[in-house]
């Protein structure tokens, strides 16, 4: 019993502790394409009650962030050469002679539950996901509001608003909402490594770019997870060629729910040729801390 316990605990955390071990947020959280062209405002919470507990949560992480960051960083490698370390004793020691097959199969039946535990952790995951869909077309965001504002009709005061030179059919409320499945649509096939639908969303520079980055962390799924995110419209440029938009998004990375995570600011230079029915496309990444 007390082998086969001691064989549970090393594939427990083997399996577990190095699946986000060296797991980056999509883009791997650097500066790379063409740089937004309208600089980054202050974020104005949706509420005030939300946006006191988003800013309350961030700085709180952010603290925690920089006193754990660093541990953090290295608890999967640790584990897991502590699970190698835990087998190899094993090994040398003596401690598989004299199994038996049902030995063998408890222990598959342990590394079965694992995996099963870990996909329907991705399942939850995805359910508060944006589906998978097509990249942000044009209808999406042509919808004329109402009065024939193109912001939608919002109450917010024209002084808060950075300054848009948007087309008539753009509608910011759509726009911003869109954006925000756009972001948690790429991170999802991020994790997953699915480069062909990354390649939808992203100009073919980015994409060249994200492949090297990718690989690089490996051909494996890893979780991402983002908490408190906010999103922000920080300009629009209506040019002969095509519509450059610069979108603002905040929160907090993590690598699992047990994490500190990471908190992060980065601005998107999205990019939609002229003409009907385009797609907007990421044309770059800006860090801003």
């Amino acid at each position: 019993m007390k082998r086969f316990l001691s064989i549970a605990m090393a594939l427990c955390i083997g399996l577990t502790m190095s699946l986000d071990a060296n797991a980056k947020r999509f883009g791997g959280g650097k500066s790379v394409g063409a740089a937004p062209t309208h600089q980054t405002s202050q974020m104005a919470p949706s509420s005030a009650a939300g946006g006191a507990a988003a800013t309350a949560g961030a700085a709180g992480a952010a603290g925690a962030a920089a006193k754990a960051g660093g541990a953090s960083r290295w608890l999967g490698p640790l584990a897991g050469i502590a699970a190698g370390g835990l087998l190899a004793s094993m090994f040398m020691g003596g401690g598989f002679q004299g199994m038996q097959i049902f030995d063998i199969l408890i222990m598959a039946v342990i590394a079965f539950l694992i995996f099963r535990f870990i996909a329907a952790r991705r399942r939850k995951q995805q359910e508060h996901l944006a589906p998978a869909g097509a990249p942000m077309q044009r209808e999406v965001f042509e919808n004329q509001p109402a009065g024939g504002s193109i912001f939608g009709g919002s109450a917010a005061p024209a002084a808060a608003r950075p300054v848009i030179n948007a087309p008539a059919w753009f509608n910011e409320q759509s726009f911003i909402e869109a954006a925000r499945n756009h972001f948690q649509s790429l991170q999802q096939h991020w994790d997953a490594n699915e480069m062909d639908k990354i390649a939808e969303f992203v100009t073919p520079q980015m994409l060249e770019f994200l492949k090297r980055e990718r690989a690089d962390l490996g051909e494996s799924f890893q979780s991402t997870y983002i908490d408190n995110l906010q999103v922000q419209l920080d300009g629009v440029d209506d040019r002969a060629d095509k519509t450059i938009a610069t979108l603002t998004f905040s929160g907090v990375s993590k690598t699992s729910r047990f994490d500190q995570g990471e908190v992060f600011s980065e601005s998107w230079n999205m990019e939609r040729p002229q003409g009907e029915n385009q797609p907007w496309l990421v044309a770059g990444i800006r860090q801003n801390g």
